[in-house]
């Protein structure tokens, strides 16, 4: 049952050509084809507009009463099916835009369906079965099992007693005059949608609700259809795949262990039919692409998780990245900060694409900016408006940016991509079960070496592991058994999104935001502040990976107490953020102590960056000690930063100790405050270097006390 405006609906029985599918221009040039072949003369485009919703048996009157009382109307229309079905098998039925979420939506709102269409059965039931939608429907009603056709009500009214339903229960979809006359006499409720025919007063007159496009129609019965909750990890994404298409720009951690979830789960009733994502890896992309599905493995529950209907394209390649941004509707930057200048540059040439090619009249591009940065998305729309510039007049550059959403995010989820020697790995397992399974004959075992990148003959191998596997892959092959693992995740699923794209309103994994910028300061700060400065600890004790070192009590208790910390100054910067802080802060240590694949190397790395004035690190110790607040353990990690770049990178002490001078210099604290700060820095610093102190006693003194309050 649906409560639409003021109608209480149990069914509803769909016309299908013109308003389903997008056949009658189809119709009209088979007919004119057939007219051609068999009496000479092409039907007029006057007599076709005329035929619209009429039954065959009426059409074939019209024709007599408009060519000739002999015309071989039967023939000319079965050759027309003939030609029609030909281009339909071969190109498939033109499904109108949106038609696959509306029936979705109605159908998980429980209402009974039916289709009541002039078409013969035959031609029915091959357009409804090769466009996949058959399924949605308990019963159909067809113009060669009615004595009369529309605009007689009896089709509308023998759909409905076939779902044991009142037509004044069944919304009843149309987009011709006699379509509409025939659900109007019929007693349904009444939706007509504009086809090729301009809807006149009288047809206007005998609706209830009218729509420019199916789209339109959707856009309604969003406002009534429950939004669906957040998925679990283990739920099945939506089996039907809409007409959308989607990028992922940058097939990295996050983009493929992350946002492929979220493009996947989409609103929950269904899901893009095709995810494109870019790479400059090759390996990657010819092992996904001969697969055709990867997993992400989330080891925190023993779960792998397929990823399917994905395209993975070059990012070398323009004209395939440029194909990408006029497609989609909807593209996620997951970009490192030090490739923005470079790859804005084809962000632009996508955009410029995409607005020479005109997209249904400049559709808006709904674009996420995935960047772990405060402030990314303005960088980031800087840098592509530079670039357009150079390729464009100013006003032309400021028009394209001006058409297209652009969305902050906050990603809330820990993700690392597998090296490509344990692709390798897994590449030449999985070649040598396909081959074991080919041939019954035991593969030998290789031992490979644990480095990052392939040697020349590894390489080539794995060439010809990828393109046998492609080649002989098959419905029902052993292959399609066989996971791919190209990500492990932590097991997170919401994402944060700036609210600026009318697209983004029922995304099942989004937390739409007004102020993005405040869970941009929780999570710079609590999440990839803290998370640094645990690994430089983590790092300078020998531990490899994040997971690993959080089963160590001083790295934990450290972990926990800073974390407190910098919660502790969010809270009192952003009262109202009490719930967000509390979950988020959560997440993380779950999320860490979970993190057996995440190297603490990848997570350490950059530290000056990090400890920049205005960055994770030194902004929460500089916001603490504006407002008095304690900062012992966040000072400690600074100092931890530090000691870091010395250490593990190679950085000058006196570089470093010019680094921190400089970062101080113009920090919003008393001068007092400010040397006292610079000197205890230092001081402690140059006792670590100099041996005076261990850092196992410089990291216990405060985090003993604080394990015992």
């Amino acid at each position: 049952m649906l409560k639409f405006k003021n109608n209480i609906v149990h069914g509803a029985i769909f016309d299908m050509d013109g308003t389903m599918f997008d056949t009658e221009r189809l119709r009209f040039q088979t007919l004119k084809q057939a007219s051609q072949e068999l009496i000479g003369v092409e039907f007029s485009d006057v007599y076709l507009m005329q035929c619209l919703g009429l039954s065959a048996k009426s059409a074939e009157q019209l024709a007599q009463a408009e060519y000739s009382a002999d015309i071989p109307y039967r023939e000319i229309r079965q050759r027309a099916d003939e030609l029609e079905l030909e281009s339909v098998r071969n190109f498939g039925v033109p499904i109108k835009k949106g038609l696959l979420q509306v029936l979705e939506r109605l159908r998980k709102s429980g209402l009974r369906m039916a289709v009541a269409t002039s078409s013969r059965r035959a031609i029915a039931e091959e357009y409804l079965i090769n466009a996949n939608v058959y399924k949605f429907f308990d019963v159909l009603v067809c113009g060669d099992e009615v004595q009369q056709g529309k605009p007689h009500p009896e089709i509308f009214i023998t759909a409905a007693q076939k779902i044991n339903l009142e037509p004044s229960e069944c919304f009843m979809l149309e987009d011709s005059e006699n379509g509409i006359k025939s659900a109007h006499a019929a007693g349904g409720i009444t939706i007509l949608f504009r086809d090729i025919k301009k809807p006149n007063a009288n047809m206007l007159s005998l609706t209830q609700h009218y729509y420019a496009s199916m789209q339109a129609y959707l856009d309604d019965l969003n406002q009534v259809i429950p939004v669906l909750e957040m998925p679990s990890l283990q739920e099945a994404f939506p089996q039907t795949l809409n007409q959308l298409s989607v990028g992922i720009h940058g097939f990295g951690a996050i983009g493929g262990g992350y946002l492929a979830q979220i493009l996947s789960h989409w609103d929950g009733y269904t899901r893009p039919k095709r995810i494109y994502a870019s790479t400059r890896n090759t390996l990657y992309r010819s092992a996904v692409n001969a697969f055709g599905t990867y997993s992400i493995r989330y080891g925190q529950c023993s779960y792998d998780e397929r990823i399917e209907n994905m395209h993975i394209i070059d990012a070398e390649n323009l004209q395939q990245m440029q194909q990408m941004y006029v497609e989609s509707s909807l593209i996620a930057l997951c970009l490192p900060e030090h490739a923005l200048q470079q790859e804005a540059k084809v962000i632009a040439q996508g955009l410029y694409a995409r607005f020479i090619a005109q997209v249904e009249l400049h559709q808006p591009l709904t674009i996420l900016v995935i960047l772990n940065k405060v402030g990314a998305k303005q960088l980031l729309m800087t840098h592509i408006h530079q670039a357009l510039e150079t390729l464009l007049d100013p006003d032309t550059a400021a028009k394209i940016m001006a058409q297209h959403y652009f969305c902050d995010t906050v990603v809330n989820r820990m993700v690392s991509k597998l090296s490509d020697q344990n692709l390798y790995r897994q590449l030449r397992i999985k070649y040598n079960i396909f081959k074991q399974f080919q041939l019954d004959d035991e593969a030998e075992p290789i031992e490979i070496e644990d480095n990052t990148r392939l040697q020349p003959e590894q390489e080539r191998q794995a060439t010809l592991y990828v393109e046998d596997l492609r080649r002989n892959f098959q419905p029902s092959h052993i292959l399609q058994s066989m996971d791919l693992i190209l990500f492990h995740a932590e097991s997170d699923m919401p994402i944060y999104v700036e609210n600026a794209s009318p697209l983004l309103q029922h995304m099942r994994q989004m937390i739409l935001v007004d102020d993005i910028a405040e869970i941009q300061l929780i999570k710079n700060r609590l999440w990839n502040g803290v998370h640094a400065m645990m690994a430089w600890l983590s790092s300078l004790i020998g531990h490899n990976s994040i997971g690993v070192a959080m089963a160590d009590p001083l790295v934990a208790d450290f972990t926990r107490a800073v974390s407190a910390q910098v919660a502790l100054g969010l809270a009192a910067q952003l009262p109202h953020r009490q719930q967000n802080l509390k979950h988020l802060a959560q997440s993380f240590l779950d999320s860490c102590e979970h993190a057996y694949k995440d190297p603490c190397q990848r997570v350490a790395r950059d530290p000056l960056r990090k400890l920049s004035a205005n960055e994770r690190v030194m902004g929460a110790l500089i916001y603490h000690l504006q407002h008095d607040l304690a900062a012992n353990y966040v000072k400690k990690g600074v100092v931890l930063g530090y000691l870091y770049a010395i250490k593990m990178q190679q950085l000058g002490t006196q570089a470093a100790l010019q680094h921190l001078s400089k970062q101080l210099q113009n920090a919003p604290i008393y001068e007092q405050t400010r040397q006292q700060l610079q000197y205890t820095i230092s001081h402690q610093l140059q006792q670590l270097l100099a041996g005076q102190v261990r850092l196992e006693a410089f990291i216990q003194d405060d985090t003993q006390v604080a394990a015992v309050i």
